[in-house]
């Protein structure tokens, strides 16, 4: 009995594959029409009537068919993966490797492989590229895939800190965009190039046409993250919009679970922007819900980033205590990385926190370790300068000292941009 029912959930989850896969249920639906003699008569809905019932016939047949097919396209994926990597493209011309289905697998891997591995992912999105280009400008599933992949592949660029390399391919995928999802998809992607470089009116732009473009097809939390990236852009700029709006409604609406990283700095962004705006309460309730994604950040140096943002709002909460502790942590480690951008942005926060604490006398000291930690870097005589600006307006009892320090952290950020000095990517595909 127990043997009975695994195999019924076995079949259903089959099922369920093969009706909600594209390219499985476009073979399925080809082989049942392709079955049945059409009548000159016949309607559209006669036709789907007939292919139903076959279905319905035929579905424990179908399913081992496709198990099969499966099992096909995995034994192509692994020889594929396994071969020395300047085999591949070679092999992927063979003509037992032109197929939708390992093309659909190299995409799908390509962007499960993005976060932890983008080196690989860019290496599968370069496989995919060359494998639907085989399939000739006819096939309209191949063709669809081209821009996936090509966008795939500039994002795990980006991730590696490539922009160049990221460009390239961006510039190549724009040519075979069609449909809403895929322009999409490629205005998002290309949007956090645009942000990394400073170009930030260009990536506002382009996040708000990707979230109405995805709004169109019905795809609310691919909506939720746009929206959560264009609230972390309006943020970071401090500039025209509402960035709380947007990361309330980002919050709300995207994947949290399937896209923990985005929601943890969208999450801890709402919460600081809370906070600053005299909702405790509410900032210390949002705050908890972001602690349970912690354990989903297995980067160790992402998860420094994410207890630099936990230092924002705990500062911003008056917990001074508590986040001069992280921000001090947070400092030492981007130093350690060495990451010099970050670490001069961190040191504001730090400096904001020392002065709301009554601690003023320690940004000298703060200042001073900066520019030794980095010498030779341009940005860091005129950082050290900005910390000892606002201990100077701490001193003078400045009432909008934050708003000061914001409005420095938007100038810093420029200045690091403009130098050449790397931020780490923003963790998203």
């Amino acid at each position: 009995m127990a043997d009975s029912r695994h195999e019924d959930a076995h079949s259903s989850t089959d099922l369920l594959h093969l009706l909600t896969c594209p390219t499985c249920r476009s073979w399925a639906i080809g082989r049942l029409l392709d079955e049945r003699r059409p009548d000159p008569d016949d309607t559209h809905e006669d036709l789907y009537a007939a292919m139903w019932a076959r279905l319905d016939e035929r579905t424990p047949e179908l399913i081992e068919q496709l198990q099969e097919r499966r099992d096909t396209v995995e034994r192509l994926f692994q020889e594929l993966v396994q071969a020395l990597p300047d085999r591949r493209l070679g092999m992927v011309r063979q003509a037992r490797f032109r197929s939708l289905g390992l093309l659909d697998r190299l995409v799908a891997e390509s962007h499960a492989r993005q976060l932890a591995e983008p080196g690989r992912a860019a290496e599968l999105a370069r496989l995919a590229v060359r494998l639907a280009s085989l399939f000739g400008a006819g096939d309209e599933e191949a063709a669809a895939a081209l821009p996936r992949a090509y966008c795939l592949g500039a994002n795990a660029r980006r991730l590696e800190g490539r922009p160049q390399a990221a460009e390239a391919l961006f510039a190549k995928a724009a040519r075979f965009l069609s449909g809403h999802v895929e322009r999409a998809f490629y205005c998002r992607a290309l949007a956090l190039v645009r942000w990394e470089q400073g170009r930030a009116d260009e990536a506002e732009a382009l996040l708000q046409h990707a979230a109405c473009l995805f709004a169109c097809e019905g795809l609310d939390r691919e909506v939720g993250a746009c929206l959560t990236l264009l609230g972390l852009v309006l943020h970071e700029e401090g500039g025209q919009g509402d960035p709380l709006a947007l990361l309330a409604r980002g919050w709300t609406e995207m994947d949290r679970e399937g896209r923990p990283l985005l929601a943890l700095r969208g999450g801890l962004a709402l919460a600081a922007l809370l906070a600053q705006g005299g909702q405790g309460e509410r900032a210390r309730g949002l705050l908890r819900e972001t602690w349970r994604l912690f354990a989903a950040v297995a980067d160790a140096e992402e998860m420094v980033r994410v207890y630099w943002w936990e230092g924002r709002v705990l500062a911003r909460l008056g917990e001074r205590e508590e986040a001069l502790h992280v921000l001090e942590s947070v400092r030492r480690q981007l130093i350690a990385e060495p990451s010099p951008a970050e670490a001069a942005l961190v040191s504001l926060d730090l400096a904001l926190a020392l002065a709301e604490s009554g601690q003023v006398d320690e940004i000298e000291a703060l200042a001073e370790a900066l520019q030794s930690s980095f010498p030779t870097v341009p940005v860091m005589p005129l950082t050290a300068e900005n910390l000892r600006a606002i201990a100077i307006l701490a001193r003078r009892g400045e009432r909008r000292l934050r708003e000061a320090g914001q409005a420095t952290a938007v100038t810093l950020r420029r200045m690091v941009r403009a130098c050449g000095l790397r931020l780490k990517p923003l963790p998203f595909a």
